[in-house]
């Protein structure tokens, strides 16, 4: 009888052993697939995350238009002077201008739009006087201090007025005769550029540099010729 009750025992216990393992594997499967929708459902649907994300882009998207606004070390200017901006193309036609002034120093400003971020300006100087430029369908112009007046009809500055005019840009074969010329700083450092186009692109300059020492420069018509502290003479 022992012997039996012995085996008993022990077939017993192996079953109630058995028995728990399958009961505690199948709570710690439900749990893992709990935990699985759990994540998915996250995944899927994250609000607090959503609304992180936002407002992080939203910031940096503020930031972005900040620095965009602001002007670079340069000091070239990056916001819009006036709300007077032309269109060309509605406001003026497309084409060469040449740029007066009455007054010691003006301003001339080329972008793709009103607004004239620092990324969108094609073009920008300050000149004295007189200068060239060329603008295209699309082009916004703003003038400060400066009218714009068509290449066809626009009054010649005499070559033998240059002593007044050291910061402006010449069309050659208006305003100097074409031929040898010597260009002498006025100070210690000067500025000289010859181009095709009075827009500063550099498949249009011919010649760009600073200068500390005269230099001789030939001038062709329709070059346009330009020069910063600078006085010239005519070569004999």
């Amino acid at each position: 009888m022992s012997k039996k009750t012995t085996l008993f025992s022990k077939l017993k216990f192996l079953i109630m052993g058995l028995l728990f393992l399958i009961i505690f594997g199948i709570v710690i499967g439900l749990l893992i697939t709990v935990a699985l929708d759990l994540k998915n459902a996250e995944a899927q649907n994250p609000p607090s995350a959503s609304k992180e994300i936002a407002e992080i882009e939203k910031e940096e998207a503020s930031i972005s238009e900040e620095t965009i606004s602001m002007e670079p070390e340069t000091g070239e200017v990056t916001t819009p002077i006036d709300d007077t901006a032309l269109l060309i193309g509605r406001d003026l036609p497309s084409g060469v201008y040449k740029l007066v002034s009455d007054m010691p120093t003006a301003f001339y400003r080329i972008s793709m739009t009103p607004q004239a971020n620092f990324i969108d300006i094609k073009d920008n100087d300050v000149f004295s006087k007189f200068t060239y430029i060329k603008v295209e369908d699309g082009d916004y112009l703003t003038l400060i201090d400066a009218d714009a007046i068509p290449l066809a009809e626009a009054p010649v500055t005499s070559f033998e007025n240059i002593a007044t005019h050291k910061n402006a840009k010449y069309l050659v074969g208006k305003d100097i005769n074409p031929g040898s010329y010597t260009v002498y700083p006025d100070d210690k450092y000067g500025f000289v550029e010859v181009s095709n186009e009075p827009i500063n692109t550099p498949s249009n300059i011919i010649l760009s540099s600073y200068i500390s020492s005269p230099i001789s420069i030939n001038l062709v018509e329709g070059q346009f010729f330009k020069i910063s502290q600078s006085k010239i003479t005519l070569n004999q």
